[in-house]
């Protein structure tokens, strides 16, 4: 692979912006999990950041961590057996893991909204989806039932459901899976958040509709200048639509950059084994590659690299010191964890 270009990356489109203010800080965070079997250690010294009215996209195959961080942001982890270990959540400046329950109730759908990975698991299928709606401004905004219900019409109105008159009374097994995930983003969106964190939101979805899904988010987020932390395993998803991109491994950010910059030049071996497992129309009828392995249990990761299991150009420099996020040359916006980024070039 060239460490000028990634073969069969998806096209980035230029986005590049004037450097924003922070809205969202995640620093150092450890969330861990105490059980019979021992610790797991899901989050384990997370850092990043989501600027203002941009979307910071999170990659990474199953089990490295991308959903425990954003529900930590949430506060929505089972405490116990959950425990946050250490770190900070920096939203607006001020620390979320200090907040009260009550002060996060406030927080929690208010300025801070999460689309879920299943919409069908995470709407109540006993009530309406107008009523789902309703309860989220009565709630934060103090709206009487009358105007609660007219903007919840307004609001599956602007996610492109079609009779909003009829729809905000029918209930979730009523509706197409399309149709459900915009009434997810109709609830998340309902009392406009600063911030939205959208885990896996097209992941059911027919491509079709992911595109519209897509799109969709885009235009509010254009619209209403709302920053975004979108969690994909789909890199086309994420070149699409990010400006910056968080690559997560086994509990830990490997590697963090401007999406051109990643999409361009990647330098963990990690995020180049993501790239080079893309299909590629130029080598159509070739077998796909493939990172060996698989991700190891939180309750055992390796010591030193946590990837060099897996990894081309691992040394026993790897197994005995831990890499540290560093930022290369190029640019202080692009970090990697890695003792062997010239080696790495030849990949």
């Amino acid at each position: 692979m060239s460490h000028e270009r990634t073969e069969g990356a998806p096209v980035v489109a230029s986005k590049a912006r004037d450097d924003g203010e922070a809205l969202l800080e995640v620093q150092g965070l450890r969330t861990w999990f105490h059980t019979d079997e021992g610790v797991a250690k899901a989050v384990d010294g997370v850092t990043y950041t989501v600027k203002k009215g941009e979307t910071l996209g999170v990659v990474g195959e199953s089990g490295c961590g991308k959903s425990v961080t954003a529900l930590s942001v949430m506060q929505l982890l089972p405490m116990p057996p959950g425990k946050f270990e250490g770190g900070r959540i920096l939203f607006r400046g001020q620390d979320l893991l200090t907040k009260s329950d009550e002060e996060m109730r406030e927080i929690r759908g208010n300025e801070i909204a999460m689309i879920f990975q299943e919409p069908m698991s995470a709407l109540n299928p006993v009530f309406t989806v107008g009523d789902q709606i309703m309860e989220t401004v009565m709630l934060h905004r103090g709206l009487d039932r009358e105007a609660a219900r007219a903007h919840a019409v307004e609001m599956l109105q602007k996610v492109g459901i079609p009779s909003p008159e009829q729809r905000v009374d029918e209930y979730p097994h009523q509706l197409s899976g399309g149709m459900r995930q915009r009434v997810m983003i109709a609830i998340a969106m309902s009392c406009d958040p600063a911030l939205l964190i959208a885990d896996e939101p097209t992941t059911a979805l027919d491509v079709t509709i992911q595109a519209q899904i897509l799109d969709l988010m885009r235009e509010l987020q254009d619209s209403d200048g709302m920053s975004m932390l979108l969690i994909t395993h789909d890199l086309a998803v994420v070149a699409e639509t990010a400006h910056h991109v968080a690559v997560m491994y086994a509990g830990k950010v490997v590697e963090y950059a401007p999406v051109e910059e990643l999409f361009s030049r990647p330098r963990h071996p990690y995020t180049i084994g993501l790239f080079r497992s893309l299909p590629d129309l130029a080598r159509a009828g070739e077998r796909l590659e493939t990172i060996p392995g698989i991700v190891p249990s939180a309750y055992s990761f390796p010591s030193g690299c946590r990837f060099r299991t897996r990894c081309p150009i691992a040394t026993e420099r790897c197994a005995s010191e831990e890499p540290l996020l560093l930022s290369l040359e190029s640019g202080e916006e692009h970090t990697v964890a890695c003792h062997h980024l010239e080696e790495a070039l030849e990949l």
